[in-house]
This record gives C-alpha cells, sequence and structure tokens, in this order.
C-alpha cells in the first residue's frame, strides 16, 4: 500500500514541470532515472530514493528534465555500453533551444517553431521564419517544449517507435536552431521591452461567411442521409459501417448527442449513440429532420473560429413487424458547428482554409406521439 501511495504521489506531481521521466508500458510516466543497466533488466530511481529493478522491456522512453529523450530500443544490448549510454545521456549539456518541437504522426514528421496557442483540439505555432501556423492536435504524437516540458497524445505504446525513428531529425533540427540563433547579431543596446502584439485572427469574407454558413446547413443534412443508412434495417452491416465512419468524420473527437427518455436525458458519444441506434429491436426506422436553421449565427470567438448552433425537429419512428409504428417522438434539437482555421502551403505559399465540424447534440424538448 505504501508503495502504491507513493506512485500515485509521483503521479500527480509529474506533469507540473519539467522533470526526469520515464515512460512503462503500462502508459504511465514515472517521475524517475535510470541509475544501472544489467544484461535483460534495468534499475531505476524514483523519486522516493528507492532503486528498483525491471525487465528492459517495460521501459520504453526516458525523458531528462531539460527534454533530452532516449528510447529504450536504442538501448544497447551490451550492459557496459549500455550503462555508458545512459550515464552519457545523464551528462549531457541543456538544450538550450529557443523553439518548441512538434512531431507529427502521418507521415511522420519533425516540425520546430514556438507554439503561441494551445488547446485541447489545436496547436498554433510561429515557425522559424515567423509565419503563423496551425496543426491539429489528432495529427500529433509528441511535443516537446523549449522549457524542457514534453507531452505524448497518443498511446506511448506506439508513439515509442515514432520517437526512435525521428530521434536523428530532431537532434538535426534542434542544432540547425541553435546555431540560427548564435548567428544573429547581438544588440549591445539594451532595447526597450516591446509589448507583443497580438497575432491578427483569420476572418471570412462576406462571401465565404455565406458560403460556409450554408455549408454548416449541409453538414447536418448529411449527418441525417447517414442516420437514415444506419436505421434502415435493410442494408447490409458493411454499409451500415461504413455510414458510420463517415458520420463520425464530420463531429469534433469528443462530440456528444443527448438521448431524452422517461428517466431524463443522457449522453452519449456519437460513435456509441450510432452503434446504439444500429440495434434498436424495429423492423424498420425511420428518422427524419426538418426545420432545420441557425438559430444563432456563426460568430468568431478569441480563439479566432466561428462558432454557430443549427436547431431542428427530429422525427423519430420505430416500426413492428406488423408495419405500425411501435414508438415515436418528435425531439427538438440543437447542434453546435465550429469552423476552424488551419494553414496549408500549396506551393510554397502558406493559405488559410476552414473546416466545418459538427459538435454537441443537445435536446430542448420532447413530445411523445
Amino acid at each position: 500500500m505504501k508503495y502504491l501511495l507513493t506512485l500515485l504521489m509521483v503521479f500527480a506531481a509529474v506533469f507540473s514541470k519539467a522533470q526526469d521521466r520515464i515512460w512503462l508500458d503500462n502508459g504511465n510516466p514515472v517521475q524517475a532515472k535510470l541509475s544501472r543497466a544489467m544484461d535483460s533488466k534495468l534499475e531505476w530511481i524514483a523519486a522516493d530514493g528507492i532503486p528498483r529493478i525491471y525487465h528492459r522491456k517495460r521501459f520504453l522512453i526516458v525523458f531528462s528534465s531539460t527534454g533530452k529523450f532516449m528510447v529504450i530500443s536504442e538501448l544497447n544490448e551490451n550492459s557496459n555500453k549500455a550503462q555508458t549510454q545512459i550515464e552519457a545521456f545523464y551528462k549531457a549539456p541543456p538544450r538550450n533551444v529557443s523553439q518548441d518541437i512538434i512531431v507529427k504522426s502521418v507521415p511522420l514528421t519533425v516540425i520546430t517553431g514556438k507554439i503561441s496557442y494551445e488547446s485541447d483540439e489545436v496547436i498554433n505555432y510561429l515557425t522559424g521564419e515567423g509565419n503563423p501556423a496551425s496543426i491539429n492536435k489528432e495529427e500529433v504524437a509528441t511535443v516537446i517544449y523549449r522549457d524542457g516540458r514534453h507531452e505524448i497524445l497518443r498511446d506511448v505504446v506506439d508513439v515509442a517507435p515514432l520517437l526512435a525513428l525521428a530521434h536523428k531529425e530532431i537532434e538535426k533540427k534542434e542544432i540547425e536552431i541553435v546555431r540560427k540563433a548564435d548567428e544573429k547579431p547581438k544588440n549591445t543596446v539594451k532595447e526597450q521591452p516591446q509589448i507583443p502584439k497580438e497575432k491578427p485572427k483569420p476572418f471570412l469574407s462576406d462571401t465565404e461567411y455565406k458560403e460556409y454558413s450554408a455549408k454548416g446547413i449541409r453538414r447536418v443534412d448529411e449527418f441525417t442521409s447517414y442516420l437514415r443508412i444506419i436505421g434502415d434495417k435493410s442494408m447490409k452491416s458493411e454499409e451500415k459501417n461504413k455510414a458510420v465512419q463517415q458520420a463520425l468524420s464530420l463531429f469534433e473527437p469528443q462530440a456528444t448527442v443527448a438521448v431524452s427518455s422517461s428517466k431524463g436525458v443522457k449522453k452519449y458519444p456519437v460513435k456509441e449513440y450510432l452503434n446504439r441506434l444500429k440495434l434498436l429491436p424495429y423492423s424498420k426506422i425511420n428518422i427524419t429532420w426538418n426545420e432545420v436553421k441557425y438559430v444563432s449565427e456563426l460568430k468568431q470567438e478569441n480563439d479566432g473560429n466561428y462558432y454557430g448552433i443549427i436547431a431542428a425537429q427530429q422525427v423519430f419512428e420505430g416500426f413492428a413487424a406488423n408495419g405500425k409504428v411501435a414508438y415515436g417522438d418528435i425531439t427538438k434539437k440543437n447542434i453546435r458547428v465550429k469552423l476552424e482555421s488551419y494553414q496549408k502551403t500549396i506551393d510554397g505559399k502558406d493559405t488559410v482554409n476552414w473546416e466545418v465540424l459538427l459538435g454537441n447534440i443537445g435536446v430542448e424538448t420532447s413530445e411523445d406521439k
């Protein structure tokens, strides 16, 4: 029990600042250092100062407090050589880089830049040339910050081999960052601190605003067309599964669907909602959405994205084997719409593009038929 409490305390503290950290095969990071290599095992010491010995297979990645890392697959199988690697790793000088490292999963790409804004969904950054750029976090495997912190955004079991492949490229990029910083002429005159200018937000022209507003309505129409396929008992399972995946592509990753019943309102992740729809015990299902319109027009928020709300009336009918309606209801739905900007490079020129995504689907009222 004492050992378990110690580990929990370590996990709670490990994310607050840059620290020496070991990622294990169970997906958990531990504030610790490697201390000794022994054939097929490694000794490590956590914050409690107690040495522990695990099989090498338990270890995936080791990070130092400066942001340097070592993938265990890169560690020499010879214990003496591995020991030399471990000692050299912890004695290595600080990175002293002025930019953050973003490792994109597919295709495997090492991106450098200064992160200016970060949310649960997106990372905005300035490239080395000072140009604004953005990347969706779903595409990112790892971020190594210039202050030594790091963040692993996918299953660490999948991230470890990616970091092993990208290790030399990351080191090369960091050497280049330091070299360019050293080449910049140093101003001996102390400059007055300047108030940082807020990065200009991308915006829609009147024509684009009308176009993307209409696209939001079309996204809802696409979703309802997939609902009809998923609920159609005459369709093959493969066709239904394809419709589920196509419907999911319309939504933000964390979006939910609220469903009302006699027990109240319950929210389901979109994928779970669609899979439950496939399994409803009716011989036939008919779902139609009427009066689809904006009740809150698209409006730009502080993060530069546009948000609005579309309302509609959903008519649900579940038919029994005799062809009669076994259950039906009319539900007022509201859907959050997000218009998200992203950078796209075409012929070497950065352009701003926009993607329309559906968010949470809520319930306003429900009337039994």
